[in-house]
């Protein structure tokens, strides 16, 4: 057995085509190739961003444009979570920035540090004052409160003295560390926003908007969660600023995270080219089209189901014939395995990471009878009908007698046989819908999905019926099995049973 390699949720820290299981690195040269070909325009145009997800790989596609712009550029990286303890980030970046050139004197860094401290956190005996970052847009505050002890406590400086020499102290800083042989322009990456608290996001952005762009060489790119600052937006200014007028006006030029499409190079690391019967493709491309299906496409959290599947697999493979072996459910390990199993235990490991309550009730069978049977009164609309009771306690009967994989398919299977073309109430299309709740109500959440909707005779009428809930994971799970099922009858099946999966996960990870 091939064994894979675990991957790191860190960022990548030297990005290169091998370990891009992304895709990151065509995104990253199309904005290098930007940035270079559009210097003489940064006397103007100062604030970039990248929006995407938590995880998304923000952060190693900034360090790739940091390695890929050193020399051209001065480049610095300001990791924002390391100094969210700090009263105010924006003085934390301005001293982040200025300490990083240790070659100009210590009375330019004074200066800055000065009248930029003076800016940023208030004039000891001015008012509290709002300077509005847009027209008509909020405003940002500068409260005296937040003041720190002045270096020079004899100067009577106004807070326009102190911004105009704030001014001039940095585009004088900027022409210090530009000059010579060195790079003629700054640029500033700014990452792990979306790990500090929202106020200090919207404080850090508007204080660069404001006052850290009167430079003529320095641009800053940000890494930025749309959804981290709509609920900053949202909660700082209510209904008064949409959050996407808010961005437009920080941000000159935003890129956006790639869509991750296609997961195939990271799925790879993991899972082999073999070919799979019941998909009728290879185990990788198979899995990828799993994980697509089910949207479940963020790649840090993908990679953290995957080292765990990883982990389970390097189990199953060393107890193979000792005690033990059969915690685990008969997935794919060398030679040996099925696709369902498979795909079930990432399905199960997904569950048990990002989605606790659907995890917590997945074998909840006295919780999944009680809403079977509300399904069956609610279709009947009447409870004491002979037939109605009937069903409900086939059903229940159903989910109670709920054994291994291989004994419940086989039943199955064996059923559709039997009845498959013989003289039945039922036709071959009732019956095929019964065929698929038998199938399918094992592998839902039952507090999400009515025992009924896996009447349908085809996926696209469940689609049609359930616009609202499709995209949630559960759904999409189900839909998957209902494309499937036919497949999965016919695979070699273990005695795994449904609730012996919680005790795997608190036994093994």
């Amino acid at each position: 057995m091939n064994k894979p390699r675990l991957l790191s949720n860190l960022p990548i820290q030297d990005l290169t085509v091998e370990n891009d299981y992304l895709g990151i690195i065509d995104k990253g040269d199309l904005i290098k190739a930007f940035l270079k070909g559009n210097k003489d325009q940064f006397h103007e145009i100062k604030m970039f961003s990248i929006y995407g997800e938590w995880g998304s790989g923000k952060s190693s596609l900034m360090k790739y444009l940091k390695k890929e712009l050193d020399g051209e550029f001065n480049t610095f990286f300001f990791e924002a979570w390391e100094y969210e303890k700090d009263e105010n980030l924006a003085m934390s970046l301005l001293e982040y920035i200025t300490s990083k050139n240790t070659d100009i004197s210590k009375e330019f860094f004074d200066n800055v540090v000065k009248y930029g401290g003076r800016v940023l956190r208030g004039l000891g005996k001015s008012v509290k004052m709002n300077i509005p970052l847009f027209t008509n847009g909020p405003a940002f505050e500068i409260d005296p409160s937040a003041f720190v002890e002045e270096v020079t406590k004899s100067e009577e400086l106004t807070f326009q003295k102190a911004l105009d020499n704030f001014k001039t102290e940095f585009v004088r800083f900027e022409d210090a560390i530009t000059g010579g042989d060195n790079p003629k322009y700054n640029i500033v990456f700014i990452d792990d926003l979306d790990r500090c608290e929202p106020e200090q996001v919207l404080n850090l952005l508007s204080a660069i908007k404001l006052f850290f762009t009167y430079g003529k060489k320095t641009i800053f790119f940000c890494g930025i969660d749309k959804k981290a600052v709509e609920q900053a937006v949202k909660t700082k200014y209510g209904k008064v600023v949409k959050a996407n007028e808010y961005m437009e006006k920080i941000f000159d030029i935003s890129f956006n995270m790639p869509e991750h499409e296609n997961l195939i190079k990271l799925i790879s690391n993991y899972f082999d080219d073999r070919e799979i019967p019941s998909t009728g493709d290879n185990l990788n491309i198979s899995i990828e089209q799993f994980i697509q299906f089910i949207g479940f496409r963020n790649p840090r959290r993908l990679k953290k189901v995957l080292n765990k599947y990883s982990i389970l697999s390097s189990f199953k493979f060393g107890l193979k014939g000792k005690e033990g072996y059969n915690l685990i459910p008969n997935i794919i390990v060398g030679s040996d395995g099925n696709y369902f199993e498979t795909i079930l235990t990432l399905y199960i490991l997904i569950l048990s990471e990002f989605e606790k309550e659907y995890f917590d009730i997945f074998n909840n069978l006295t919780l999944k009878k009680e809403l079977i049977k509300n399904s069956i009164i609610k279709k009947h609309s009447f409870l004491k009908n002979a037939e109605t009771e009937a069903e409900i306690t086939r059903a229940q009967t159903w989910i109670s007698t709920n054994g291994s994989f291989r004994k419940s398919f086989k039943r199955i299977k064996t059923e559709f046989l039997e009845k498959k073309g013989k003289p039945s109430r039922q036709t071959p299309q009732e019956y095929e819908k019964e065929i698929r709740r038998k199938f399918c109500i094992h592998f839902v959440n039952p507090k999400n999905i009515d025992f009924y909707d896996f009447s349908f005779s085809s996926t696209q009428d469940f689609v049609q019926t359930h616009s609202q809930e499709v995209n949630r994971i559960d759904y999409l799970f189900v839909l998957y099995l209902l494309d499937s099922y036919e497949f999965f009858m016919n695979e070699d099946l273990s005695d795994f049973r449904l609730s012996d999966f919680k005790l795997m996960i608190d036994k093994l990870l």
